[in-house]
């Protein structure tokens, strides 16, 4: 559990200070009064806690939390991608997890041997950074951009 280990705590005050935030909402069933507390004086406007992700009931937030003690399903965490919020955290105690968060763009950032916790990021603004070579003037006749349609 994440809030017995102070460094677990700290690590993920650390990541909601270091972005701009001001809405975040965490999918737990467990007591989260201790990151409450720590987190009220980061100036965050809304903090929604939800037992389980439900697209329909859940409304988009600046950041996302995922606790371990909650599983979710790859779609669940499209869900949450693709529609709910650009930034999440996702803590997990499953060994199996990591192939399926590397191939929806999750970078590990830490793996607690001793607790068999592991933490995942996601975060859109620096998972695809834009190329330099894909634009007009790499294109194969770029004198010939926005000019013709063929």
């Amino acid at each position: 559990m994440i809030f017995k280990h102070p460094d677990h705590l700290q690590f993920l005050i650390d990541k909601i200070s270091d972005e701009d935030v001001s809405s975040i909402n965490i999918i737990t069933s467990r007591n989260v009064i201790p990151l409450i507390e720590k987190i009220e004086a980061l100036n965050i406007k809304t903090i929604n806690i939800y037992p389980f992700v439900n697209q329909d009931l859940i409304e988009p937030s600046d950041m996302f939390v995922v606790f371990d003690d909650i599983d979710l399903l790859d779609s669940d965490i499209g869900i949450i991608k693709n529609i709910l919020s650009q930034k999440i955290i996702l803590f997990s105690n499953n060994k199996d997890l990591d192939e399926s968060m590397r191939k929806l763009g999750f970078n590990k950032e830490f793996f607690d041997t001793k607790r068999g916790l592991k933490c995942f990021s996601y975060n859109l603004k620096t998972y695809n950074n834009k190329r330099t070579w894909n634009n007009a003037e790499g294109w194969a006749n770029p004198e010939n951009f926005n000019k013709y349609r063929w």
